[in-house]
């Protein structure tokens, strides 16, 4: 019985040496996976993954020089990919291998890790960049699209994949005491991240169980479901994460005297302090890359699942019962409902009726579900077309037609309507990136100052809230830092309500710029500039060795309650 356990742990014991002995492995791990790519590619192995020429009729724009040569652009890219995939797999295990033969050394890591970011920033932009010029100048959509904050978003991406091998190189290159004070915060980071995801996770599970039942949603997709919400819960766990880990860890080295004997060794508060801020300062960067797109792409997109398991339907629901009236072209539209994510889901109940210049309904096109492309094409599936004459239905009506008992559709290109004209009047300003946010203000640069506000308060706000990690980090260390018990507790209490005081200011400026009451820009950074003063004052006295200030409360006088009289000594007297 304890044959083939022995026999693996022998196996494995084996591979595990030549893995960590074998010379030039990489080497020939790199010519194995180029041996790979070069024969895939001898067999076209890329036109599996090429599109037809229906869809390259759906998705390409004509008739314009610069559209067609992005269309090309584009084409080349999707030669490519499949073969930049099949690289990072090989890649990645190369990757490993050299991650594995440099342990412990951490030193010899610092050159794969820097490898695995670039390749992964390569990839993941080329490929981004491949979905973009497949749709030229428009979205999936239809919005019109900034070039200036797409690229900003491809520079979050690339800041994402290097953040990681930068933050081992600087660990590497720092002093013993500077690794010694990282590895004591790092890890009650990671601890207070995880446990304050996993109880996010636990509470909104808890709640959605029922519709996850009902739905009979599989495991698999619930775990996918959460793990795509990562960026959001990220961004909103971060700061509080910080605080908590930052607290700590400097109490913890205060109450042991390792604080003291630093400063006996000549090293200043701020070196002290140096590495601390560092990685505050990362945490800053990675949030602001999550809130940039991907936090409250997620937090819309989970929105909008649940809102769809409450319905009994499949897909997403971003709105619902929309109705978008032109004027220009005298049409009409009702959507019953309008998923979250239209390039894997479809409208639904959809209904538009074609006017006359009088107001006389000439037309109508009534179907269960509806899609749309960037050329301007519309393809209703499942429903009727009716035709009036003089406000009366024609008595013959004609019925979409289907293929080969494919789904019935009708395909039409005469609207000029998109998508984000139906949706856009629904649109909710907190679930929308910065590229989205950017884009709708673009298209309504003419409409209501009022109806604006709300969406210049949130695309402000994207780029102020990620600055909270600092300024807690900058709150709480000296807090943290105290040379007694009591001010130990003192600074963790006063670390916690200055917490709190900056969510709720945080929320009360926002409100006051949704609101009108002050300008955008202002109402986002007043949390910031208010408790950025509170720190650098505090951060100046613990460095220049003074006590911290405290409040007092001596100028209050007592109230005196006068005692009643006692009316029986009285009465006897």
């Amino acid at each position: 019985m304890s044959f083939w356990p022995a026999s693996f742990s022998r196996a494995f014991g084996s591979l595990w040496r030549f893995v960590r002995r074998a010379p030039h492995l990489g080497t020939w791990a790199a010519l194995l996976g180029l041996a790979v790519i070069v024969f895939l590619r001898m067999n076209d192995w890329h036109l599996r993954f090429a599109m037809t020429d229906e869809d390259l009729d759906l998705i390409v724009i004509p008739d314009d020089a610069l559209s067609e040569r992005l269309s090309l652009i584009s084409y080349g890219l999707s030669c490519v990919l499949p073969y930049l995939k099949v690289g990072a797999l090989l890649g990645g295990i190369l990757l490993h291998l050299a991650l594995l033969r440099a342990l412990p050394n951490l030193e010899k890591m610092v050159r794969p890790a820097w490898g695995a970011g670039i390749y992964a920033a390569t990839w993941f932009i080329s490929t981004d960049v491949a979905e973009r010029l497949r749709y030229a100048q428009l979205t999936i959509n239809g919005e019109p699209v900034s070039v200036t904050a797409y690229v900003v978003k491809l520079g979050m991406i690339l800041m994402v994949c290097l953040i990681p091998p930068l933050g081992l190189h600087y660990y590497v290159r720092c002093k013993l005491l500077d690794r010694y004070t990282l590895r004591s915060f790092l890890q009650p980071l990671l601890f207070c991240f995880i446990a304050i995801a996993a109880i996010m996770i636990l509470i909104d599970m808890t709640g959605n169980l029922r519709d996850f039942q009902e739905a009979d949603v599989k495991f698999g997709a619930i775990v996918g479901f959460y793990i795509d919400l990562l960026p959001y819960i990220f961004e909103y766990v971060a700061p509080a994460s910080l605080l908590l880990a930052m607290l700590y860890s400097l109490t913890r080295m205060s109450r042991s005297n390792e604080i003291v004997s630093m400063l006996g060794a000549g090293r200043s508060i701020m070196q002290i302090l140096k590495p601390v801020f560092v990685v505050a300062l990362g945490t800053t960067a990675l949030s602001m890359a999550a809130g940039y797109y991907w936090a409250p792409r997620a937090e819309g997109n989970r929105e909008a699942i649940m809102r769809a398991l409450n319905k009994k339907e499949s897909g997403s629901i971003m709105a619902e019962s929309l109705m978008f009236r032109n004027k220009d072209t005298h049409r009409t539209w009702y959507a019953g409902s309008f998923p979250f994510n239209l390039r894997d889901d479809k409208l639904r109940n959809v209904e538009v009726r074609q006017e006359d210049g009088n107001g006389h309904l000439q037309r109508t096109w009534i179907a269960r579900s509806a899609n749309w492309w960037p050329n301007g094409l519309w393809r209703f599936y499942d429903g009727i077309e009716m035709t009036y004459v003089q406000g009366e239905a024609m008595p013959r009506q004609t019925l979409f037609q289907g293929q080969d008992g494919g789904p019935t559709k009708m395909d039409v290109t005469a609207f000029s309507e998109t998508p984000w004209s139906i949706v856009s009047s629904a649109l909710v300003p907190d679930y929308l990136s910065v590229p989205e946010l950017v884009s709708y203000l673009t298209a309504h640069e003419g409409g209501g100052t009022e109806k604006l506000l709300s969406f210049q308060t949130n695309l402000w706000q994207r780029f102020a809230k990620p600055w909270q990690c600092l300024i807690l980090a900058l709150v709480a260390a000296p807090l943290g830092i105290a040379y007694s018990r009591r001010g130990v507790l003192g600074g963790v209490a006063g670390a916690i309500f200055i917490f709190l005081g900056l969510m709720f200011l945080n929320e009360f400026s926002l409100s006051l710029g949704k609101g009108g009451h002050l300008p955008p820009w202002l109402a986002v950074w007043i949390p910031h500039l208010v408790f950025g003063t509170i720190a650098a004052v505090l951060l100046y006295y613990r460095t220049t060795n003074k006590d911290l200030p405290k409040l007092s409360f001596k100028g209050f006088k007592r109230a005196q309650i006068a005692r009643p009289r006692n009316r029986s000594s009285g009465a006897a007297a």
